[in-house]
């Protein structure tokens, strides 16, 4: 059966009225039973593949610092966990958390979402691992005496116009992966919200020729 939303003076007498978190998770048990995987993919899939774009970000940042400030092979799982494994957790859990919910309740307008799940999306898969990096590379810098390095603590200023100089090379694709994870989102949330409405529509069209039948 469908779920639908209506105004309290438009609900049957025989409706079952379910709360927010038990409609989310009566419609969450029809897309995990769903026999036709096609249909859904986006759904099952959508956390999975931005958590991806989120680590393949740190990896490409956490590369290049590593290789400005000549770490070659020193703390490489140090360094990789903060900028790679946090981003793509926290891309997971945002958009599982905050977005999806959303999406298939369709409780908010479309524009809306997606625009929550672009900030969402270029805020932890852009602008987190750049804020991680500093604090990851310039620890390992220091401990391996690779680079002469400010002490933030000391001289924050001259650290902070280290880090500036060594980022300005590659603003325009920092820029770049800012803009493509935002656009990643919103398509993931596009193809979302076009997945739901293909069930429901199903699951409607399945309730109507059950009511025909008796």
């Amino acid at each position: 059966m469908a779920l639908l939303k209506a105004k309290p003076e438009n609900i049957p007498e025989d409706a079952v009225i379910l709360t927010r978190e038990k409609a989310l998770q009566y419609q969450l048990d029809i897309l995990k039973n769903w026999k036709h995987q096609s249909d859904i993919w986006p759904i099952k899939h959508g956390g999975t593949i931005l958590a991806s774009l989120s680590a393949l970000s740190g990896i490409y940042i956490n590369n290049y610092y590593r290789f400005k400030f000549k770490l070659l092979n020193y703390g490489r799982l140090s360094s990789y966990l903060p900028l790679c494994g946090l981003p793509a957790i926290m891309s997971f859990m945002s958009h599982t958390q905050f977005v999806l919910p959303d999406v298939v309740l369709q409780e908010n307008c479309a524009v809306c979402t997606q625009m929550r799940a672009s900030a969402l999306q270029s805020g932890f898969g852009a602008v987190f691992p750049l804020l991680l990096a500093p604090m990851s590379i310039f620890s390992l810098a220091l401990r391996y005496n690779t680079y002469d390095i400010p002490y933030f603590t000391k001289e924050p200023l001259k650290a902070a116009q280290l880090w500036l100089n060594k980022t300005k090379p590659i603003n325009n694709i920092l820029f770049a992966i800012f803009v493509g994870q935002a656009l990643a989102a919103t398509a993931v949330t596009y193809l979302e919200a076009n997945a739901i409405e293909k069930v429901n529509d199903k699951l409607t069209l399945l309730g109507y020729d059950l009511d025909n039948d008796y």
